[in-house]
């Protein structure tokens, strides 16, 4: 067998040598440990989040929303009609209940009673904000409550009644009746919210016998009203000592007032040459000569005694059928005759001198102003108008304009 040798063109110039450890560099071989215990730790992780269980995610609230409250089930929450104002863009969004003005049910007739405008073809409507200023209404709501009042100089209880819409009686029966005669600056009175009486309760009575104390026929007027605190009484509740009350509507003491009176010339003790009596009444007569008196006469024939003379019911009271004549009780002059402000309705009043004599509550007055009338002449007839509860004469006497008891002159 011959052996052939190989060409010599393919004799390998490049012989493969065995790679050996010591041949690579130590930074080379550290680099790719850390690299495959990386890898390993990577497939680890990522074997081990696939193997759990997916979490369920916690619910947020919405951003920017606040949290709904929840209302207990016995009691269903309030339902609110939204309020929008006009926002950046031009358009409405909600707002809060006090963004907007607020308006009485009388404006709101007239808004919608008012013409509505008419747009043509082709017209467009844009709001623009801050367009108008928003503004609340607040309509005047009635009083509920007693208050006080610090009488200032210059005040009457005709001005003070007047300020609060209120008769003068009013003023009176709410208070000390000294302030009749004398209304102090400084001095703190009680303002009723309607008309009526503030009583303050004095020993062991029952509603029912406060309330026809002052002519109130049912005592839930007094019970049911809302400026007391009284609900869940009876007629027959006796109310503690010292306990205040509103009666509306109710009715105390006839109140004489003191009109003004002008006297002019001559002796003050005569009474003067002239008088004008309460100046600016309709049913004053002005500037009246004054007349002397001649004798006092009981001016009423057949009459019942129903009330006498106080510091605050300045005359007596007698009672007698309507258009039950009333006489002259002295001789003299119409100084007054007509409707009054002080609550005695029709009146007349004569001067007899130092003397006048006042007649009210009349059905009919017979005489004229400036007229000299003669002691028990007619002049008019008994009645019940102005604040009188039945029909009666109610008579004073005045001395140079002061109240006297009238049964000291003439004997009732």
């Amino acid at each position: 067998m011959t052996f052939i040798e190989p060409p010599s063109h393919l004799d390998d110039t490049n012989p493969i040598q065995p790679i050996r450890d010591d041949a690579l560099p130590a930074w080379r071989r550290v680099a790719g440990l850390v690299s495959l215990l990386l890898a390993a730790l990577l497939t680890i992780g990522t074997a081990v989040l696939l193997l759990l269980p997916a979490d369920e995610p916690t619910p947020q609230p919405p951003r920017n929303e606040p949290e709904p409250i929840i209302q207990p089930t016995n009691t269903p929450p309030p339902t609110e009609a939204p309020q929008v104002e006009a926002d950046s863009a031009g358009g409405f969004g909600v707002a809060q209940a006090d963004a907007l003005p607020t308006l009485s049910a009388e404006e709101i007739a007239a808004i919608l009673s008012a013409p509505q405008p008419s747009f043509g073809e082709g017209d467009s409507i844009r709001i623009v904000r801050n367009s108008y200023d928003p503004f609340t209404l607040i309509p005047e709501r009635a009083r509920r409550n007693v208050i006080g009042y610090t009488v200032v100089e210059g005040d009457t209880i005709f001005s003070i009644a007047e300020r609060y819409g209120l008769a003068p009686e009013t003023i009176a029966w709410s208070n000390d009746r000294s302030i009749i005669g004398r209304l102090m600056p400084g001095r703190v009175i009680n303002i009723l919210p309607v008309d009526g009486v503030y009583h303050t309760v004095i020993g062991s009575r029952t509603i029912a016998e406060i309330a026809a104390a002052y002519q109130i026929d049912d005592p839930y007027v007094i019970i049911d009203s809302e400026y007391n605190n009284l609900f869940g009484a009876t007629p027959e509740t006796v109310l503690p000592s010292g306990t205040q009350i509103v009666i509306p509507g109710g009715q105390a003491e006839e109140i004489s007032w003191n009109p003004v009176v002008e006297r002019e010339g001559g002796d003050r003790q005569s009474g003067g040459n002239f008088v004008v009596f309460a100046p600016g009444e309709a049913g004053s007569c002005g500037r009246v000569s004054n007349v002397g008196g001649t004798f006092w006469t009981n001016p009423i024939d057949s009459y019942t005694f129903v009330r006498g003379f106080t510091s605050w019911h300045t005359g007596v009271d007698l009672s007698a059928p309507v258009g039950a004549p009333v006489k002259a009780a002295n001789g003299g002059v119409v100084i007054f005759a007509g409707w009054n402000s002080w609550g005695y309705g029709n009146t007349i009043v004569l001067s007899h001198g130092p003397f006048t004599t006042l007649y009210g509550h009349l059905s009919s007055i017979n005489v004229g102003c400036g007229q000299v009338v003669s002691a028990g002449q007619f002049i008019g007839g008994v009645g019940s108008t102005g604040n009188s509860s039945g029909p009666h004469l109610h008579f004073e006497i005045r001395y140079l304009d002061q109240p006297q008891n009238p049964t000291a002159t003439i004997p009732f």
